[in-house]
């Protein structure tokens, strides 16, 4: 114990261990935060698909619906087409829809449907599908 009384005595020695000590916390915090579930977009994105699904089902004969959103990343100068999200290096951009409503065999509340769809995600006509309960 003495050795290390000594040992602390000298400033550089001093100096040195906090910044070990700070180390080892940097460490420990990050491990910490790394290990924590990235839910932040996965709400977003769930709330969107809530958020449509609210919409849509507002639609004149739509009644209950349900939407999925699918996503794929992209790169910036990806983003020419469709709306995208970004969180840091992560850019994702919706690839895809999927509608199931009760109303949806009806072809003018179907196309609707599509149309309400495509306008909200940027999807192409062609990457939405809405299907009848």
């Amino acid at each position: 114990m003495s050795e290390l009384k000594k040992a602390l005595k000298n400033r550089n020695n001093r100096l040195m261990l906090v910044i070990l000590i700070i180390g080892i916390v940097i460490i420990i915090l990050s491990s910490l935060s790394d290990n924590k579930p990235n839910t932040t977009n996965q709400d977003k994105y769930m709330g969107e698909e809530e958020q449509l699904s609210e919409i849509l089902s507002e639609i004149n004969g739509a009644g209950r619906v349900s939407v999925m959103i699918s996503y794929e990343d992209y790169e910036d100068s990806d983003n020419s087409i469709g709306r995208g999200f970004s969180n840091g290096d992560t850019h994702i951009k919706p690839r895809g829809v999927i509608v199931v409503a009760d109303g949806a065999s009806t072809p003018s509340v179907r196309n609707d449907l599509k149309e309400a769809a495509v306008a909200v995600t940027g999807v192409g006509a062609n990457h939405v599908c809405v299907y009848s309960r």
